[in-house]
């Protein structure tokens, strides 16, 4: 989603807090994804780790979060404590033209549409970092992630991305 609206850091700030709860009640219950704290595809600023993204091209004048969500769930026994449990294992590294990013995590939060992962409960959290216009110079980037789950499976890509 391009517009020519400015993207600002209120609206990167909400897809980092609220993409897997306000952000899924607001694309669930509505016809309109605009203001939505959900994103897609560099839609809101956001600039996941992912093949979906690889290649965008995202604006300089705009604030953008560089993020990931780890998403678990299960039948409707499924707790907040199974997730905790789960998620307290999970590291998140990223790297940002081969320097480490400094992350921060939000809090285990329930998340509003389990059914898309075909489970009847589910809580996320998302890692990342809110990212100022200043703070990605035009020009193509790279962009890397390695997940641990604690379990010894690992999960690792990178994607590049050009500000424009």
């Amino acid at each position: 989603m391009t517009t020519n609206k400015t993207i600002t850091r209120g609206e990167v700030e909400a897809v980092f807090q609220a993409f897997g709860s306000g952000g899924w009640a607001v694309l669930r219950h509505s016809e309109m994804a605009r203001g939505a704290p959900a994103d897609h595809l560099g839609s809101h600023g956001a600039i996941r780790p992912f093949p979906a993204w690889d290649g965008i091209h995202v604006r300089s004048e705009d604030w953008h979060v560089i993020l990931v969500a780890d998403i678990e769930g299960g039948d409707a026994s499924f707790t907040v404590r199974d997730a905790e449990e789960i998620m307290s294992k999970i590291t998140v590294h990223f790297e940002l033209d081969g320097v480490p990013l400094e992350t921060t995590r939000t809090a285990i939060k329930r998340f509003l549409n389990p059914e898309r992962f075909g489970v009847t409960e589910a809580y996320y959290f998302q890692e990342g970092r809110i990212m100022s216009p200043e703070e990605l110079a035009v020009g193509p980037h790279t962009l890397s992630l390695t997940m641990s789950y604690g379990t010894g499976e690992t999960y690792v890509d990178t994607i590049g991305f050009v500000v424009d």
